[in-house]
């Protein structure tokens, strides 16, 4: 029988630490994991292997090593508190609350979040109903729609811009 000290210090190593999983659940799909299917939890997710189905979890980690080819929600894809993090490779939409595709990260099927900071590949386009940030290592296909923007020097978007507080962001599906 496990005891309560070693599951609070099991749930703080795990990968995000408390940042990521705070005291929700934990499920990780391991890299030589894959999986054909939905996958869904209402706890926390890290794909370190392949999942061929869409996902809808609380968060969502996508390791460098991790591919979803599928539509992926994080929460209800609203709420900023409901994240993706995304280093792998995502072959479908996503939508979260807030959406980080780090470098070496891609999305092709777009982003849609409240807040998303771009360092990878997007193809697809990207909505951001508060705050989008495109650092100098992004490249966006498609057309980018944003309340506010900040592009850093060398982040590209091949696509048009709109921006300003009157827009329509779609909600989630």
């Amino acid at each position: 029988m496990r005891s309560k000290a070693r599951d609070d210090q099991d749930r703080a190593e795990r990968p995000g630490g408390e940042g990521t999983a705070g005291t929700e659940d934990l499920s990780i799909i391991s890299s030589d994991m894959s999986i054909r299917g939905a996958c869904t939890t209402r706890g926390h997710l890290r794909i370190e292997g392949r999942i061929t189905g869409n996902v809808a979890a609380q968060g969502v980690e996508l390791a460098p090593s991790g591919e979803v080819d599928g539509d992926v929600v994080a929460g209800d894809g609203t709420q900023q508190t409901n994240a993706f993090v995304i280093g792998g490779t995502v072959s479908g939409v996503v939508r979260a609350g807030r959406v980080e595709v780090r470098r070496g990260g891609s999305v092709s099927g777009g982003v849609v979040a409240d807040e998303a900071v771009i360092h990878g590949r997007v193809s697809g386009g990207v909505q951001a109903r508060t705050r989008l940030a495109l650092e100098e290592s992004a490249e966006v296909e498609g057309d980018v729609l944003a309340r506010r923007l900040a592009l850093k020097e060398g982040g590209r978007v091949n696509g048009n811009i709109r921006m300003g507080d009157d827009l329509q962001i779609d909600g989630p599906e």
